[in-house]
């Protein structure tokens, strides 16, 4: 991997880019070699910056549109890509294998089996990623038949879900990026009585994103009557004193996508009911902290936030998602926190990044998300975003 100085390079000189991604390819090709993969193929965008680092730069590219053959045994991987971006990486000196793939995938297959027979992988044993198009991955497997192609996504949603120390520091930064976009959002959703509408209120965060170098953002947020049941996105519905104002959504940076979310008290006199949602929905994500550790099961997390919520008799109103949390990393990724979904079950390990969000949307009442990102620690667990919870509604 060459030395790339781009512009992001500069605003975090303590992550060690080449040793993170050193450690990626250790951790992917131990997990390979107890398998006998000799190969991995993909074009999905996040597996792809995550084998190679590129193009963490610019993740809202075109699905499919760049792609990398990782190797076991390899040094460094061979990058596909248009065109247009193989002069730039040439001269970069980014990898020493970058070929220019056909604009249309439809003619991909040809040009994949002469870079596997390059590699003397033609009869090889060959990971797919099954998230990628299912026209190209079946046409991979028809013209190369010699080749044992396995599915390669369990292996990558589990190599993925624990971060080195260098994915951790850029992570942080990430998330600390988003805290930026979500506290210009909740400042102006706050005692605002009436001055802006949802987008506004979102546009405001996005904007921040966007200024700090996020390269793809999606805040959003509901109020009143529209959190309850939610909606997932913004309208021109005028925020107003008394409400109950969600705010949610992600941004992405340097190919790490952080994520969390606030409920808002809008200005007035909350009611006891709108105080009982929102403590209910905080003291869930206490309950879980408190056996949040290495050896926990995702599992017993939802169950500790559904105990608080049974207990406080508002388990009608719980969800929104079929989960409780979900990992995150490169995106919101495997594995889920949900106690519904047995095959999802995942015991927790040091290094493991992942967002709980309890919610709870009563009609007539209001709706409350509360959102936190935890990293695990060797003996429990730090807490990475950090926004204001609402002591108006806590009292």
């Amino acid at each position: 991997m060459g030395t790339f100085i781009g512009y992001v390079e500069p605003t975090r000189p303590l992550i060690d880019w080449r040793l993170l991604q050193q450690m990626r390819w250790k951790r992917t090709r131990d997990a390979m070699t107890r398998e006998g993969m000799d190969a991995i193929l993909t074009n999905v965008v996040d597996n792809v910056i995550y084998l190679t680092g590129w193009p963490r730069f610019r993740t809202s590219v075109y699905p499919g549109s760049y792609g990398t053959l990782f190797l076991r045994e390899a040094k460094e991987p061979v990058i596909l890509c248009s065109e247009g971006d193989a002069h730039g990486l040439l001269k970069d000196q980014f990898y020493p294998d970058i070929r220019v793939m056909p604009p249309s995938q439809a003619y991909w297959p040809e040009p994949l089996k002469k870079i596997l027979g390059d590699y003397g992988l033609g009869k090889a044993k060959v990971g797919l990623d099954n998230r990628m198009q299912a026209s190209l991955y079946n046409a991979i497997i028809k013209t190369i038949p010699d080749a044992n192609f396995v599915n390669v996504t369990p292996l990558l949603n589990k190599v993925r879900a624990v971060k080195n120390a260098e994915e951790v520091k850029a992570y942080e930064h990430t998330v600390s990026l988003v805290e930026s976009g979500i506290n210009a959002a909740i400042r102006a959703a706050k005692d605002s009585w009436g001055k802006y509408s949802e987008i506004e209120i979102a546009a405001l965060g996005q904007y921040e994103l966007l200024r700090r170098g996020c390269n793809s953002t999606d805040i959003w947020c509901v109020s009143g009557e529209r959190a309850a049941p939610v909606r997932r996105y913004s309208t021109h519905k005028i925020v107003r004193a008394g409400e109950l104002a969600v705010i949610d959504g992600p941004g992405s940076f340097n190919g790490f996508r952080s994520e969390f979310a606030r409920t808002v008290w809008t200005g007035g006199e909350p009611t006891q009911q709108q105080k009982l949602i929102y403590q209910t929905a905080y003291r869930s994500l206490e309950a879980a902290k408190a056996i949040m550790k290495p050896g926990t099961r995702t599992s017993d997390l939802e169950r500790a936030c559904l105990k608080v919520v049974r207990d406080a008799g508002l388990e009608e109103h719980y969800g929104g998602y079929p989960y409780t949390g979900h990992g995150i990393g490169l995106r919101a990724e495997a594995f889920n926190v949900t106690a519904r979904y047995p095959e999802m079950d995942t015991v927790l390990e040091e290094g493991m990044i992942f967002n709980l969000e309890p919610g709870i949307w009563q009609e007539d009442v209001g709706g409350v998300r509360i959102e936190d990102t935890y990293l695990i620690t060797a003996t429990g667990y730090r807490v990475l975003s950090r926004a204001p919870y609402e002591d108006v509604l806590m009292g």
